[in-house]
C-alpha cells in the first residue's frame, strides 16, 4: 500500500513532466469534468461553469468512451473547453486524473457531467482558499437539481473537517470540491484502482495533511437520474461502501482510537440507509434492520456526534408506524 501511494504522489508530476511547454498559472482554476454517455446533460454543466463570476478558469471534459453524440453537444455548447477522448474507458478515477494531468490551474475543481454549479461558487470558494493557504480542499452543500436554493450567503460559516470527522463521514461531495495542486502533488490523485469511493479516499488522504471544509451554503445541483450509475442498484452500492469504510482501520492503523472511529462511521452509515430505505423505498423490514446495525455498531450518542442519543428509537418507532399504515391501513 506504501508503495501504491507513493507512485500514486509522483503520477501528477510525471504527467506534468511528459509536457515540459505547460505553464501553471497561478490563480486559474481548472475545471474537470469527466463524462461518460451524458449527452443529455453536460450541456447545462458547461453552461454552469461559463457563467462563473471567478473568470480566471480552464475547462478539460474528458469523455471517458462514449458512444452518444456527446462529443457534438459539447462542440455546439459555445462553451470554450479543451474536449479529449479517452482511448480506453478508465472510469471516475482514471478519467479525473487524465483531466488533472493535461490541466494548468493553481487550483483543481471538480464537475460530474449530470450536476451543475450556482453562478458565484468559484469566486466564494477561491477567496476562502487564498484566505487560508492551510486549506487544502473546500467543498459546498448541494441540493437536489429541482430544488429551489435558499439564498446564498457570501458570509457562509466555512467548517473545518479534522481527520477524525472524516473518517467517521465523508463531508465532501465531489462536484463541490476545489484543491490545491500542489496539495495533490504531495497525496498522489485518485486511486484508479476503486471502482467506489475512490473520491473519498482522495479527501482522507488530502485531511492527514492539512486542512479540509465546507461552505455551509448551496452552491451545486445534482440529478438523481434514473439511469445514473447505482440508479436500480443502491443495495450493492451500499455494501461497497461498507465495506471500504471497514478498511479504514486497516488503513490508518496508526491513528489513535481508529476502530471507534471506523465503528461510529458504519453507524452513521446503517442510520442513514435506514431513513433512506425507510422514506424512499418503503422497505420497512430492512430499515428495521438498518437501524439496529446502526445502534449495534455504536450504542451511545449519535455517531455523527449530534448529541441526540434517542434519534434512532424514534426511527424504530417511525418505521413501524410506517409499516402498519402501508400494509394494514391502519390510521397513525
Amino acid at each position: 500500500m506504501a508503495n501504491d501511494r507513493a507512485e500514486a504522489a509522483q503520477s501528477i508530476a510525471a504527467v506534468e513532466t511528459a509536457t515540459p511547454t505547460k505553464r501553471l498559472h497561478p490563480g486559474r482554476v481548472s475545471v474537470i469534468i469527466p463524462t461518460y454517455n451524458c449527452a443529455r446533460y453536460i450541456g447545462d454543466a458547461l453552461q454552469s461553469v461559463a457563467v462563473q463570476s471567478y473568470d480566471d478558469l480552464e475547462i478539460v471534459v474528458i469523455d471517458d468512451g462514449s458512444s452518444d453524440d456527446t462529443r457534438a453537444v459539447v462542440a455546439r455548447s459555445g462553451v470554450p473547453c479543451s474536449y479529449v477522448m479517452n482511448e480506453r474507458h478508465k472510469g471516475p478515477a482514471g478519467a479525473r486524473n487524465h483531466g488533472i494531468g493535461l490541466s494548468s490551474g493553481q487550483y483543481i475543481a471538480f464537475l460530474d457531467a449530470d450536476d451543475a454549479w450556482m453562478p458565484n461558487k468559484l469566486a466564494l470558494q477561491i477567496a476562502a482558499l487564498e484566505a487560508d493557504p492551510r486549506l487544502l480542499a473546500l467543498g459546498s452543500i448541494m441540493i437536489p437539481w429541482d430544488s429551489t436554493p435558499s439564498q446564498i450567503d457570501p458570509t457562509a460559516t466555512l467548517r473545518r473537517y479534522s481527520f477524525s470527522e472524516m473518517i467517521v463521514r465523508n463531508r465532501l461531495g465531489t462536484p463541490t470540491v476545489v484543491c490545491r495542486r500542489d496539495a495533490l502533488s504531495k497525496v498522489g490523485l485518485f486511486d484508479e484502482s476503486m471502482n467506489i469511493a475512490e473520491d473519498y479516499e482522495l479527501w482522507l488522504r488530502l485531511s492527514r495533511i492539512g486542512a479540509v471544509g465546507r461552505l455551509e451554503t448551496p452552491l451545486a445541483r445534482f440529478r438523481q437520474r434514473p439511469d445514473g450509475a447505482s440508479a436500480g442498484n443502491r443495495d450493492r452500492t451500499f455494501d461497497l461502501d461498507m465495506r471500504f469504510a471497514r478498511s479504514l482501520a486497516k488503513r490508518y492503523p496508526d491513528v489513535p482510537g481508529i476502530r471507534r472511529l471506523v465503528k461510529q462511521g458504519l453507524s452513521a452509515r446503517e442510520f442513514e440507509r435506514a431513513i433512506e430505505l425507510c422514506d424512499v423505498e418503503k422497505r420497512y423490514w430492512q430499515a428495521l434492520r438498518a437501524t439496529a446495525n446502526s445502534i449495534r455498531n455504536w450504542p451511545w450518542s449519535h455517531p455523527l456526534g449530534l448529541g441526540r442519543p434517542l434519534t434512532r428509537l424514534r426511527r424504530v418507532r417511525r418505521i413501524v408506524l410506517d409499516a402498519l399504515h402501508a400494509q394494514c391501513g391502519v390510521g397513525v
